[in-house]
């Protein structure tokens, strides 16, 4: 999984308008191509500065992006989400896709103007895509994931595709299927491990692990080495383990997708 390549998309040429055109006709079949990708609206978490990991959400937008998605930015409260600094600097923000993103002001205004979760329909979904960082730990769960764990529930409901990397399925921890089951529980599934929660030193920090917090909800919790990409897809549920995770994890979604 860790290795999904997406094919099928001819390379687009500036003067080839006819042919663009064809490709946008192609790029919105009667399946919608819309999706979301929910980032935290905290900064801190219990006095640790945090926010969202920027690499969790250049690699989603630009796999939707160049896959022929519609996307749509959002938060929790929408506006500007907080950018973890440490993911902003060192090896963090070597990825490609960071790199890509600090140049590309549509990148930076569609963060920027992120829509609140609560006014996102899940009917002009395909999917949705949660971003990792340590500030979901305060608002992915509990009184301010309301709007979060209704929108999730209701895609499922509607058997579209859910996905998130590395602490972004925090946003799964509160949703239930049907029958008031962990929407979780019986699903294989990865997310940040405990021996990477520790190596950060954040294990006293969050309120629980997602390791720990999945095997509670009686998921079928699988991980890789730490810091090595790792994907795990279950029906239309799709989770990654670390930030390393985040584009082969969005590669999933896209195929998924399709």
């Amino acid at each position: 999984l860790g290795r999904t390549k997406v094919t099928g998309r001819r390379e687009r040429r500036d003067d080839d308008t006819d042919d663009d055109q064809r490709d946008d006709e192609e790029q919105k079949p009667g399946t919608m191509t819309k999706v979301a990708i929910i980032c935290t609206s905290a900064s801190d978490l219990n006095g640790h500065k945090t926010g969202i990991w920027y690499e969790e959400l250049a690699a989603p937008y630009y796999i939707f992006k160049d896959g022929g998605c519609e996307i749509v930015i959002a938060s929790i409260q929408g506006g500007d989400p907080p950018v973890d600094a440490a993911s902003m600097g060192g090896d963090f923000i070597k990825p490609e896709c960071c790199q890509r993103a600090l140049k590309d002001a549509a990148f930076e205004e569609a963060k920027k103007s992120s829509v609140a979760v609560g006014d996102l329909n899940a009917d002009d979904l395909a999917g949705v895509f949660l971003v990792g960082g340590h500030g979901v730990c305060a608002d992915f769960i509990g009184e301010p994931a309301k709007d979060l764990v209704a929108l999730i529930e209701k895609l499922t409901a509607q058997d579209k595709v859910v996905a998130a990397t590395c602490h972004g399925v925090f946003g799964f921890f509160d949703c239930k299927t049907a029958d008031g089951a962990a929407l979780i529980k019986g699903k294989k599934c990865t997310g940040f491990c405990d021996s990477e929660e520790a190596a950060v030193g954040l294990t006293a920090v969050v309120p629980f692990t997602p390791e720990a917090r999945m095997n509670e909800l009686g998921a079928v919790y699988e991980k890789a080495a730490d810091w090595s990409p790792f994907v795990v897809a279950d029906g239309k549920l799709v989770t990654g383990q670390n930030p390393a995770s985040s584009t082969p994890c969005a590669q999933k979604m896209l195929e998924l997708l399709a």
